[in-house]
């Protein structure tokens, strides 16, 4: 019999070797990277101590309230793939629920009988007899240990439970100082994670900052991201439309992110996905194979002025998104959203002035000086050729075309013309120039179909008419040309109406244009019906309505009107003749009856009754030719 202290002799070696096993689990739990590494030590050295062939090992997951398989020791690689399915501590499983209760190892001799044993698990791990151990750590189990030799029974003896759980405690203790370590690693990493993440969203930033800085455009700042990314980006208005992208070098410039652009940017997977993340920052869509998005895209929203302009896009591409990249893109979207403010100001100041410059040469309100002075600082020769242009609304029209509308479609439709506008009691008034000098000869015929363009695309319809002036070359002559072009709009409103001509010039309405803006419309009209009115209406008059239209074009010269018709000269003598006997008017040859019937046709065509034949002119808003202009203008 031993004496007090003295331990009993048959349970030295237990000891040692659960010592010795523990200094291994020590060991590993030095050199171990991974929890799963360290459990598989414990596991195995469980094992051998007891003397079963397979150990598994579950950990309590507070999230599920459970204990979760993690490694299973057993010679088999599939084993511990397996055990991560695994849970423990269910309701139907009594085993554990025992063990949970007593905090002492739980026997069971015949698995396949015992009640306690879950029936499914038995069969799946081939149970015939198990001991489970609980892994307690400051009085709590933090994980259990289950032994047995798979499809073979084996005797578990007092000594082998009390020596397991002697072990299971050391282990716990190792278990938890490693989880700790785990943890502590973890947080060690996330910093420093965040720290690159913040050095490389600072190294963007202040390049795009200096790209901005330095008034550089949108594109700019777009080819430097892709570069700093090595990743194709680009940038989208609200509506889809993309207005700048780049890739990386060395990229095809074809590979881009098409995300919001049609069909895909319509795609209802793609309107919901965007729906779901409106109001955040920066977020990830993608990919979605039935929207034809194959790759991840991130999405930060670029905000002006407190709403959404626009959205910076990214695809990813050659490697994947990293953690820092949203931080990086929250703030290159603030920075492209600084760009784009900074060039609407300066765009809106040049505007600005653009506007009050011509409202001072138009007017002729403003000394001459503080007149040059301006056209000085933009940049602007008052000694170039130029032309007015006036536009104004038909009457009825709900919404009369204002500045910004008018600048947006030269802008697209005339790129070639150099403008200055502003807003005039009738309308919107346009200054107009070439930006090359080899086009300055043809001015007056780029302006009048520039005019003719636009005023097609802001009303198509027929609402919005212009006039045009001859070309001037000085202030005063800027002012002339106002008049001039104010005037021949005022005619387009008096006389003409929808289906009507959209457009006249000073020229084609020519001596007519003072008397047509300042006499009665009423006694107008029904001077031209009684002079010409027969002639336009009836159908078998064609030839003498297109000879007359000829012989006015030609200056009255019988021989030009018989060249232009390609007839004899007789025939043109005899088709007047013919208007002189019906009308009482002797055009051929009395300039009071010449000037009565000019003036008449006039009338008819700015009525739309009479089809211009030299142009300057447009007969029907609708017209084929029209529809064609907004063609080649949209394309």
């Amino acid at each position: 019999m031993s004496t007090p202290g003295e331990m009993v002799p048959h349970a030295r070696p237990a000891l040692q070797r659960a010592l010795s096993a523990f200094a291994k689990v020590t060991a590993a739990a030095e050199d171990s990277t991974q929890l799963d590494d360290l459990l598989l030590v414990v596991a195995a050295q469980v094992s051998e101590m007891v003397g079963v062939g397979r150990c598994s090992i579950h950990l309590r997951d507070e999230r599920v309230g459970l204990y979760v398989g993690c490694v299973c020791h057993a010679g088999c690689p599939k084993a511990n793939s397996d055990i991560k399915r695994s849970r423990a501590g269910s309701s139907a499983d009594g085993m554990t629920r025992e063990l949970l209760r007593t905090h002492r190892p739980v026997i069971v001799d015949n698995a396949e009988e015992d009640p306690r044993a879950v029936q499914s698990t038995v069969r799946f791990w081939r149970i015939r007899s198990v001991m489970a151990v609980p892994m307690l750590f400051r009085d709590e189990v933090i994980g259990v240990m289950f032994l047995d030799d798979e499809a073979a029974s084996h005797a578990f003896s007092a000594a082998d439970a009390e020596l397991a759980l002697t072990f299971a405690e050391l282990a716990a203790v190792a278990v938890m100082h490693a989880q700790k370590r785990a943890e502590l690693r973890a947080e060690v990493d996330a910093g420093q994670r965040l720290i690159r993440a913040l050095q490389r969203a600072t190294a963007v930033d202040e390049r795009l900052s200096d790209l901005v800085l330095e008034g550089r455009p949108l594109r700019a700042l777009l080819v430097t991201l892709a570069e700093l990314l090595g990743k194709p980006c680009a940038v989208f208005g609200r509506d889809g439309a993309r207005l700048a992208g780049a890739t990386p070098p060395g990229v095809d410039e074809r590979v881009g992110p098409r995300l919001l652009e049609a069909p895909m940017g319509t795609h209802p997977e793609v309107v919901a996905a965007m729906a779901d993340h409106d109001g955040s920052r920066a977020f990830i869509v993608g990919p979605l194979p039935q929207a034809g998005v194959a790759h991840r895209h991130v999405v930060a929203p670029v905000i002006l002025d407190g709403q959404t302009w626009g959205n910076l896009v990214v695809m990813e591409y050659a490697s994947r998104f990293v953690g820092s990249d949203m931080l990086t893109l929250r703030r290159a979207a603030t920075l492209v959203a600084l760009q784009v403010s900074v060039d609407r100001r300066a765009v809106e100041a040049d505007w600005d002035a653009g506007a009050s410059l011509a409202a001072a040469l138009l007017s002729g309100d403003s000394e001459p000086a503080i007149v040059q002075r301006r056209a000085d600082h933009l940049g602007v020769r008052l000694d170039r050729p130029r032309v007015v242009m006036v536009l104004a609304a038909r009457p009825g029209l709900r919404t009369a075309p204002d500045v910004r509308a008018v600048t947006g479609a030269f802008a697209e439709l005339a790129p070639e013309l150099s403008l200055h506008l502003t807003a005039v009691p009738a309308g919107i008034a346009v200054l107009a120039g070439v930006q090359s000098d080899e086009h300055e000869s043809a001015l007056e015929s780029i302006a009048a179909l520039a005019l003719e363009r636009v005023c097609v695309r802001l009303e198509p319809s027929g609402g919005v008419v212009g006039g045009l002036s001859g070309v001037r070359s000085d202030a005063a002559g800027y002012r002339a040309a106002y008049a001039d072009a104010r005037r021949v709009v005022e005619c387009l409103l008096r006389f003409g109406r929808r289906g009507g001509p959209l457009v006249s010039t000073v020229e084609r309405l020519g001596g007519g244009l003072v008397f047509l803006a300042t006499a009665d419309r009423d006694d107008v009209v029904r001077f031209a019906d009684d002079t010409l009115g027969w002639l336009v209406d009836d159908p078998s008059m064609t030839d003498l309505l297109s000879t007359l239209c000829s012989f006015f074009d030609n200056v009255a010269s019988i021989r030009r009107c018989a060249a232009s018709l390609g007839v004899h000269e007789n025939t043109i003598r005899y088709r007047l003749g013919r208007i002189e006997e019906l009308s009482g008017l002797a055009v051929a040859h009395e300039p009071d009856a010449q000037l009565q019937a000019r003036l008449s046709m006039l009338v008819l065509q700015l009525q739309g009754r009479v089809a211009d034949t030299r142009g300057g002119l447009v007969a029907d808003a609708v017209t084929p030719r029209a529809l064609e202009v907004v063609a080649v203008g949209s394309g």
